[in-house]
């Protein structure tokens, strides 16, 4: 069974093909998103980057996010989701601008259409 930790690893780890893999098995295996475990981890990074992506899919699916997520603060420094985004400016921009709001307002930043596969 996948963990919100694993969805959180692929990630802050950059990497695409990875991450829609965790979060296609992470979101067979959620159907209830209010029920999801806190993470493990106390890095602020790790925490805000679960928290955003539990509210974002949770939204998505008019379900509400667990309790917990309400606690977590904003990323100590901006994170994006694409490495790809450090490089190519237009996706850096469109990133900041669209992000969906679960992870803008925690400082993450993906495009619009980020993980909407699920």
């Amino acid at each position: 069974m996948k963990g919100i930790d694993e969805l959180t690893d692929a990630a802050l780890a950059g990497d695409g093909l990875r991450l829609r893999s965790v979060a296609q098995d992470w979101l067979r295996e959620t159907p209830h998103f209010g029920d999801v475990p806190a993470p493990t981890s106390t890095d602020p990074e790790r925490l805000a980057v679960a928290a955003g992506l539990v509210e974002m899919f949770a939204e998505r699916a008019c379900q509400t996010a667990p309790e917990w997520t309400q606690h977590i603060l904003a990323a100590p420094r901006p994170l994006f989701l694409l490495r790809e985004a450090m490089v190519m400016k237009r996706l850096r921009e469109l990133c900041e601008e669209h992000s969906p709001l679960p992870l803008r307002r925690r400082r993450i930043f993906a495009p619009p259409d980020f993980l909407t596969f699920a």
